[in-house]
């Protein structure tokens, strides 16, 4: 009898050591956004429209809200195999961690249908994709007002290109894009809100 009850208590220690293990894994997320896409005040954001979200008459933009994904560096430093990282919007759970060249391949990394974080600026690390584009969590569309004077920062089409500063006209600059050209993405688009307002679009050159 007393043989049958410790079975019992060492089976129930058993499973309880399992629980406690399972639950220790752990969901690593990009750190929050940090802004409020119904209330874009002062920020530069990463964004994505197109010349057909301008509204020059009533003086707005209509853009898509971007959030770049970075993960605090303790987290990274304490993930382990077992844990599951948010990475480009899906839950990626890690079977293998390798650390080397200046980065964190997780699950063989991107050839292999993982990813790759390289350490970041302000304790961070940050979510490589595809020609070492970082990845973005989309927060939502909003209607921000143009500042009567607002700035255009252009590059061009090649990486020695100066850039373009568009101070009046900018309607005009925009319109005689090559069509390619006229559509924004949040890869190479920072926009600057002050006062609620758009102050400056900077597009600089990816490859």
């Amino acid at each position: 009898m007393k043989k049958i009850f410790y079975l019992a208590v060492a089976a129930l220690l058993c499973g309880c050591a399992q629980e406690k293990q399972t639950v220790a894994h752990k969901c690593i997320a990009p750190l929050p956004a940090g802004v409020a896409v119904d209330d874009l005040q002062d920020c530069t954001v990463p964004a994505a429209f197109t010349l057909d979200d301008f509204n020059w008459m009533g003086g707005n933009l209509t853009l898509t809200v971007y959030n770049q994904d970075l993960y605090d560096v303790v987290d990274i430093s304490e993930m382990q195999v077992g844990d599951t990282l948010i990475y480009n919007g899906n839950p990626m759970v890690i079977n293998k961690i390798d650390k080397g060249n200046g980065g964190i391949d997780i699950n063989g990394g991107l050839d292999e249908g993982g990813c790759c974080l390289a350490g970041f600026e302000g304790g961070t690390y940050v979510a490589r994709n595809w020609d070492d584009h970082p990845t973005f969590t989309e927060l939502g569309k909003a209607q921000v007002a143009l500042d009567q004077d607002f700035v255009i920062m252009d590059c061009g089409m090649d990486p020695q290109d100066p850039v373009d500063t568009i101070r009046t006209g900018q309607k005009l600059y925009l319109e005689t894009l090559q069509d390619g050209r006229k559509d924004f993405f949040q890869l190479n688009t920072r926009v600057t809100i002050e006062n609620g307002q758009i102050t400056a679009i900077s597009r600089h050159w990816i490859p």
